[in-house]
């Protein structure tokens, strides 16, 4: 199985009963920013308005645990992501996650992997509960994206300390247009040998307006980048759906379905989504029904048009929303041939 078993169930128990009450927009994962300082986890750029750094600045409200646990009640999903610079300095952080845990919820909390050592002793290895570690590479890579030296060394400290304890630990690697995917591949033989769970692929949005020329050359590299990726790294558990991926290397188009992975924060919920920051909504439901969706999405909105986020376009794969014969059975193919922590031999051609 390339997830476990229960979030696999739990998510189409979710999905099935939500579409027979006749439900259009459907959320599947709720992301919450405790810190108010969201970084995307799949391009690195602050969320910030003033562009300002990883983490919440200075005097920015926090959300309780009492109002991300009401959050979780209003939108009710199968699976929560905790995001917002590193979610690890939120002061409450191991009772929010006990918290989401009691509630049957899958829990991803996403980290830089630099504080996971000391933060260990907060929960027992829960099989619904997964460590996400942010690697862009092997060291040198990594530490030049981060612009810190010796956080490659600190995280993976603390991905062997936590698959040490018992507990499922994925990694989520940003692709640039810039990537060496061989770099990439190094990282993730390095991974497999400390038995990590499963590999997410995400794609960079660059946080500047791109004329239409140069979104053209960004889409055509990041293309080139995937096809290197799906060639290169398809013998690991990548845990990025093979619709998606199809979509990143320029094979099909997919909507963006943003509504079916919201993020709140402080300020509310970001409507439409994070990365635009265009406002907040004071509710979910005003979010999906006050936010007029047709004008966002690419070749509807400037700013949407570099966008290839998982939020919006791999939450659309996982939906069913562009279906093409052959989805279904695709998808299942995938989940039931992956393998948590294992590497699968690839037959190469001649």
């Amino acid at each position: 199985m390339r997830y476990p078993l229960g979030l696999v169930l739990d998510s189409a128990r979710h999905l099935a009963a939500r579409k027979l009450r006749g439900e259009k927009k459907i959320p599947i994962i709720l992301s919450l920013d405790p810190l108010g300082g969201c970084v995307s986890p799949c391009n690195g750029t602050p969320a910030n308005a003033d562009g300002s750094g990883v983490g919440p600045a200075k005097e920015r409200p926090v959300l309780t645990v009492e109002q991300c646990l009401a959050a979780i009640a209003e939108c009710d999903t199968p699976v929560v992501a905790i995001y917002g610079g590193e979610p690890l300095e939120y002061p409450d952080i191991a009772r929010l996650t006990r918290e989401i845990l009691s509630r049957g919820k899958h829990l991803f909390l996403y980290t830089d992997g630099t504080q996971i050592r000391r933060h260990l002793h907060m929960i027992p290895p829960y099989t619904n509960f997964f460590w996400n570690v942010k690697l862009d590479g092997t060291q040198e890579s990594h530490d030049a994206r981060a612009g810190s030296p010796g956080v490659f060394a600190e995280a993976l400290d603390g991905v062997k300390a936590a698959k040490n304890a018992g507990f499922f630990v994925l990694v989520t690697t940003t692709i640039y247009p810039d990537t060496k995917i061989r770099d990439v591949a190094s990282l993730y033989e390095t991974l497999h040998a400390l038995h990590v769970d499963g590999y997410m692929l995400s794609p960079h949005y660059p946080a500047h307006k791109l004329c239409r020329n140069s979104a053209a050359a960004f889409h055509e590299q990041m293309r080139e980048r995937f096809r290197e990726a799906s060639e290169l790294l398809d013998e690991y558990n990548l845990l990025t759906s093979p619709i998606y991926l199809e979509f990143l290397r320029g094979e099909r188009e997919l909507d963006c379905c943003s509504w079916g992975s919201p993020l709140f924060g402080p300020d509310g919920w970001a409507a439409p989504c994070h990365l635009l920051n265009y406002g907040y909504m004071p509710s979910y439901k005003m979010l999906v029904d006050n936010t007029l969706w047709e004008n966002f999405g690419r070749g509807m909105n400037p700013r949407c048009e570099p966008c290839l986020n998982p939020s919006g376009y791999e939450t659309s794969a996982i939906l069913g929303i562009n279906p093409k014969a052959g989805d279904f059975w695709k998808l299942l193919s995938w989940q039931w041939n992956g393998s948590l922590g294992e590497k699968r031999e690839r037959v190469r051609k001649p």
